[in-house]
């Protein structure tokens, strides 16, 4: 067993990752950001050191600098979380290098999976795969867009998250959206390779679960991450509701075929997209995932404990006879933005009191006091509900919500009580353009209105009428104070 643990992230995944080290009886020490130095991950680890910089480029993402604090801090292995340097295969190169036990997958397995034109080669020797190319020049997409189709779909070759992502209907669309295209991908990757694809419109995105050791490949189902705002994930739940039984023994099986070729170790993801009846290959996240918890939940296996029991040479403690999944788990992503514009906040949290209870968990490095800062992702939460059926799971969550208390920044939290709230949710009937169309659940007895006021630091005009029925408009006078109106008394609190 490793003697201690570097986690090279922030946050949450951060204390996500110390709190399994201490079930193991494993040392866990942390960087920090000039930005982080009041995060609560910090606390949660018996040794920090502070990296400096704030942007992610001074700091998350200097391998030199978290190299030397690893050997500073006498650390033997480091856990890359998610993000930042977690599928960057030259870091993992250089952890092997400097004799340092990366806790992910091999850096044979990084290269293929960080680069969508291998992995889709590899994938495609078992399982479907949409029509796209590599493409260098704009002559080049524009000719094999009309080979395909439109529409189409530009990508970077190395990346993921969205960015250089461009939604393409015409050649004129593509011509502009080519070359920002390209820049955005080498400002955020460092390499601006594109890839072009036939876009699927509306399909659902679907991800399988892998754990994976030298001997052995299992899986741990599937999880449903429809429910996007460009392309990224807002609410992902397990088992889909649109799988029936065949369907989701394919998809896993595909899924550790796929893993079987590229020759995939630790844990990691394969995500499709799932449209009339087909699904077709995407990518693989070769990391732990965001919403990891809810397999979790489902399963009752310690995904990062496998990891690290995996990266020590250990091998799994599980086989896949021993997965029995159960009930029904949803995650909902709380994000320090505005509700209804989704514009990113940043700010001081004055009052921060999670929901509790049986099958509720929440993951978070938010507190009382803490002041968010602008040079990372806006997620500030995880709730994570668990039920002995859909059913039960969402009134869990509705619940959760209406109990979540942030005040001081705003968050989506009035988004999430519509979302679980909307006839396409509950009938499980939805697929990626579930926001496009989203309406408020309740403008009768203000709990959406109050959600929001109670999350803003401003006073807020609501205004309806008869010939709609709007979620809310608002007029933002920046005071420090709140002035209610016509809310319910829990809001009010």
């Amino acid at each position: 067993m490793s003697k201690k643990v570097l986690i090279a992230n922030r946050g949450e995944i951060a204390i996500r990752v110390a709190r399994t080290c201490r079930k193991l009886n494993v040392k866990a020490s942390c960087i920090y950001s000039d930005a982080d130095k009041d995060s609560l991950h910090i606390k949660c680890c018996e040794q920090a050191l502070n990296i400096g910089g704030s942007i992610p480029s001074e700091s998350y993402l200097r391998s030199d600098k978290i190299i030397n604090a690893a050997k500073k801090l006498g650390c033997d292995s480091i856990h890359p979380g998610y993000g930042f340097l977690s599928e960057n295969p030259k870091f993992a190169d250089l952890c092997k290098d400097e004799d340092l036990i990366f806790i992910g997958p091999p850096c044979e397995a990084l290269h293929i999976s960080g680069d969508k034109v291998r992995a889709r080669k590899v994938a495609s020797k078992v399982a479907p795969v949409v029509d796209g190319y590599e493409v260098s020049q704009e002559s080049d997409a524009i000719k094999q867009a009309e080979r395909i189709g439109y529409p189409v779909i530009l990508k970077a070759v190395e990346g993921g998250g969205g960015r250089g992502l461009r939604i393409v209907k015409s050649s004129e669309e593509l011509k502009k959206a080519f070359i920002s295209s390209k820049n955005e991908a080498m400002i955020s990757f460092g390499s601006d390779r594109m890839y072009i694809e036939r876009y699927l419109e509306n399909p659902r995105h679907i991800e399988v679960q892998i754990l994976a050791d030298k001997s052995s490949i299992i899986h741990l189902g599937e999880r449903e991450c429809s429910i996007q705002r460009r392309h990224q994930k807002l609410i992902e739940e397990t088992p889909s509701p649109a799988l029936t039984k065949e369907m989701r023994s394919k998809i896993t099986e595909t899924a550790i075929a796929i893993m079987k070729e590229i020759g995939y170790e630790n844990a990691g993801t394969v995500e499709f997209l799932f449209k009339d009846g087909k699904f077709y290959f995407m990518e693989v996240n070769a990391r732990i995932q965001v919403e990891h918890p809810i397999t979790e939940m489902v399963t009752g296996v310690d995904i990062v404990e496998q990891q690290i029991h995996v990266a020590l040479g250990n091998g799994l403690s599980i086989k896949q006879r021993d997965i029995k999944s159960r009930g029904h788990a949803i995650e909902c992503r709380i994000n320090a933005e505005h509700p209804i514009s989704f514009i990113p906040f940043q700010g001081t949290v004055k009052k921060f009191i999670a929901p509790e209870g049986d099958g509720i968990r929440v993951d978070t490095a938010l507190y009382s006091g803490y002041s968010i800062p602008i040079f990372y992702d806006s997620l500030i939460a995880k709730l994570i509900c668990f039920g002995k059926d859909r059913n039960k799971t969402i009134e869990k969550m509705k619940h959760s919500l209406m109990s979540f208390r942030i005040s001081g920044i705003p968050s989506t939290i009035p988004f999430h009580i519509s979302s679980l709230n909307d006839r396409r949710f509950v009938d499980g009937i939805y697929d990626t353009s579930f926001v496009n169309e989203i309406r408020p659940f309740s403008s009768k007895d203000g709990e959406i209105a109050a959600a929001i006021l109670s999350l803003l630091p401003k006073r807020i005009e609501f205004i309806r009428s008869k010939e709609e029925d709007p979620w809310m408009r608002s007029r933002f006078d920046w005071i420090d104070s709140f002035d209610i109106h016509h809310i319910s008394s829990r809001w009010s609190q």
